[in-house]
This record gives C-alpha cells, sequence and structure tokens, in this order.
C-alpha cells in the first residue's frame, strides 16, 4: 500500500496545533486579562486534542509524526515562545503572534478536501478540526477585539 497523499497534511497539524497548544497555554499563564485567560486556555486544549487526534490518525495509517517534514506555521517558534511568556502587553502578543498580518481573507482551510482520495474517517476528523479551528479563530479574535483586552486597572 502506498502512502497516503494527504499525510503531510496531517502530518503538518500535528506538528503545529501541538505548537499551538504550547504558546496558548503559556500566554494564559502570564496575561493578567482573565478573560481572555479563560479563551486561550480554551483554545490550548483543543489544539492539544487536535495534535493527539492526528497523531492518532497518521498511528493508525501506519506513520510517524515527523517535525522536520512539517510545513512549520511558526517559523519562529522559540521567539514567540519567549514572546508569550514575557511581560509585553496582550496588544503586542497578539500583534506578534500575527507577524504583523491581518491576513487576506481568504479561508485558509479551503483547499483541504481538494484531495479526493481522503478517506471517510480521515475526512471526518478533517471536518469537525476545521470546524473548531474557525469557531476558536472566532473566539479569540472576539477577545482581540475587546477594548479593555490586556489592560489591567490602573
Amino acid at each position: 500500500m502506498s502512502e497516503p497523499t494527504y499525510l503531510p497534511l496531517l502530518n503538518s497539524i500535528a506538528v503545529n496545533e501541538c505548537k499551538g497548544e504550547a504558546l496558548l497555554s503559556a500566554w494564559a499563564d502570564t496575561t493578567p486579562d482573565v478573560q481572555l485567560a479563560e479563551v486561550l486556555r480554551f483554545v490550548a486544549i483543543r489544539e492539544g486534542e487536535h495534535a493527539a487526534a492526528f497523531e492518532k490518525r497518521m498511528c493508525e495509517l501506519g506513520y510517524p509524526v515527523r517535525e522536520e517534514t512539517a510545513y512549520q506555521v511558526f517559523k519562529d517558534f522559540d521567539g514567540l515562545m519567549a514572546c508569550v511568556k514575557s511581560n509585553l502587553s496582550d496588544a503586542e502578543k497578539v500583534a506578534r503572534l500575527r507577524g504583523g498580518q491581518e491576513g487576506d481573507g481568504r479561508d485558509p482551510f479551503r483547499s483541504f478536501f481538494n484531495d479526493t482520495t481522503i478517506d471517510p474517517q480521515t475526512g471526518a476528523l478533517l471536518g469537525r478540526y476545521i470546524a473548531e479551528e474557525r469557531d476558536s479563530g472566532r473566539r479569540l479574535q472576539a477577545q482581540y477585539d475587546r477594548r479593555d483586552c490586556g489592560r489591567t486597572e490602573p
């Protein structure tokens, strides 16, 4: 049996969701903003669950997660980790994590199902992942948009 063509996608999701969990958990531990911390922890838990679910699916398919071949969403993971653990403001952390970009408005998940060889079990996992990622993005954006996000009382 040949390697599934969608294996690099599963691998990249597993690797980057694990890193996302670490970043958001570290940030939640440092923010003085209780509302933001709640959302960061919630999304971090999701990120960790996604990492485990995709690693499990790869194992079921007979392949290990390989960080060295994954597309790296977090180009400077160590620098980002230092940032979220620092005493920078939450607004500064948001700016750093976004890399100064708001995004182009295009759905980053739009091409996930272009591969018509995706099996039903993997497709179901991807569908749930996409729905939860979109929800997590909305939750985080709502926090970033709060006028008092990251501000402490004088």
